[in-house]
């Protein structure tokens, strides 16, 4: 939502206090009766947040594009001097998350080179493009960073 009733158009930094409603707090407290949605996961307070709320209190106003929108293709990929400790673990999580990480298994079209370092910018570079492009999906632990760098031809030499 972009704005208020009085103010529309202006964005509103919110705080989400709770999502979901829940009965685990002792006593008659308010607090209880903060979130967003109820226990069996209906909306308690439409707030513009799932894909079939349709707020006609709501100002529609044309999106603007982001400073970001205009920049160029962005890839996640591992900075230098990251540990293959901490690449093999970067590659461990981001292929315990569903992503498809069977390319860069022996005999897979992106197995070679054949380096932790190749492989984990694969896995790091499709947890980050299959989760909406989040830059927050590109932190592993801060080893990682977007570059506008295609990394299809990875080598340890073409790292940030």
């Amino acid at each position: 939502m972009a704005g208020t009733p009085l103010i529309p158009g202006k964005a509103v930094d919110t705080y989400l206090f709770a999502l979901y409603d829940e009965d685990l707090k002792p006593g008659p407290g308010s607090e209880r009766s903060f979130g967003l949605f109820k226990p069996d996961l209906t909306v308690a307070y439409d707030v513009g947040l799932s894909k079939s709320s349709q707020s006609p209190t709501t100002p529609k106003t044309p999106a603007s594009p982001s400073p970001k929108s205009k920049k160029a293709a962005a890839w996640c990929v591992p900075k230098s001097g990251v540990s293959d400790a901490q690449l093999q673990d970067n590659l461990d999580y981001a292929c315990g998350r569903g992503i498809d990480c069977g390319p860069i298994k022996p005999g897979g079209a992106c197995f070679e080179p054949n380096t932790i370092a190749s492989h984990a910018a694969y896995a790091m570079n499709l947890f980050y493009q299959t989760s909406d492009k989040n830059p927050l999906n590109c932190d592993f632990s801060q080893s990682a960073t977007l570059s506008s760098n295609n990394p299809s031809k990875f080598s340890q030499n073409t790292l940030p």
